[in-house]
């Protein structure tokens, strides 16, 4: 096999089939006719001798020698990149670009502070945020449309390296002047008779809620959704409802007094957790490494945030 056909058009044409997950909508999106790109990934299965993709009705999947190739030319693709925007850098004494997608709990306080705090300390990087879900934000980590992922996982991703985890516990949020406010603990079968404001069924709020509920039969009914946190925790703050956060959303209005956090029993034994993402095997370059570590020390202080521990 020639080296070569790795550094080719033939990858770049396989890694958008890859990230598009077919071959039609791949040719759409580098403006050329589909059977181009088709011919380019049979160079590239004829020349490695192996098939990169299981042909399916709906688009096309990676085998377990197309994961490979596909990890290797995204790590190329970013080094690439690097080096680029090094050179960029030298030439033009530039400040280091850092792509970061996190969910909604890190943006409005805990990731803009982190931020600040960085650059304050002399790390003059500049930043590209994008907030998604969880699934979307290890999806731009994984396709390298993001250098950093940070998120509320239940379990591992693949191609995705995890330099920093710690638990996330779920809290049941109410306005002080709620009935259950002056719970030192409340069950989570006491909970759902009252109004419920919860997040949409793709996060893993939900996602754990509806396990908890599950395993212990209990049945919910939400006055309100939305994929807006903010939205929830305002609706909360009126006293209408009850609502479910992770602290570092809160944390600003549990120190203000503005919300309580209830300890729930059953969120004891809470499987979610915080998780710095990165792509796996990705050097990463000295000021995104740096900000992972200021990161790790701003998650890992729980300064502020109120015992929880059900009594």
């Amino acid at each position: 096999m020639s080296a070569r056909i790795l550094s080719e058009t033939a990858v770049r044409y396989f890694l958008q089939v890859v990230n598009s997950g077919s071959i039609s909508e791949a040719a759409t999106r580098l403006h050329v006719v589909p059977s181009a790109i088709s011919r380019q990934i049979s160079r590239l299965e004829s020349e490695l001798q192996t098939t990169l993709f299981e042909r399916q009705s709906r688009g096309v999947i990676l085998t377990a020698a197309g994961e490979l190739l596909a990890g290797y030319a995204r790590r190329t693709l970013l080094d690439a990149e690097l080096v680029g925007n090094e050179i960029k850098a030298l030439r033009q004494q530039s400040e280091s670009l850092i792509k970061i997608a996190c969910t909604e709990g890190f943006a409005p306080h805990c990731l803009p502070d982190a931020i600040a705090q960085f650059r304050l300390a002399g790390q003059q990087s500049t930043y590209q945020i994008q907030v998604a879900s969880a699934q979307e934000v290890t999806r731009l980590v994984r396709e390298a449309q993001a250098d950093i992922g940070l998120c509320f996982s239940l379990g591992a991703a693949k191609g995705i390296s995890v330099a920093y985890t710690q638990p996330a516990p779920v809290l049941a949020l109410v306005a002080p002047g709620h009935p259950l406010a002056s719970c030192q603990d409340v069950s989570l079968k006491e909970i759902v008779t009252y109004p419920l404001a919860l997040p949409g069924p793709n996060s893993t709020l939900r996602q754990l809620l509806d396990i908890y509920c599950s395993r212990e039969g209990l049945i919910y009914k939400s006055i309100m959704d939305s994929d807006s946190l903010e939205t929830l925790v305002q609706f909360a703050l009126s006293g209408s409802a009850v609502t479910f956060a992770g602290a570092l959303f809160v944390r600003h209005r549990l120190n203000a007094n503005q919300l309580k956090a209830l300890a729930v029993p059953e969120f004891s034994d809470n499987v979610r957790s915080i998780e710095i993402q990165t792509l796996a095997r990705r050097q990463l370059p000295g000021p995104m490494q740096a900000f992972i570590e200021h990161m790790k020390k701003v998650l890992s202080c729980n300064e502020g945030l109120p015992s929880l521990e059900p009594s």
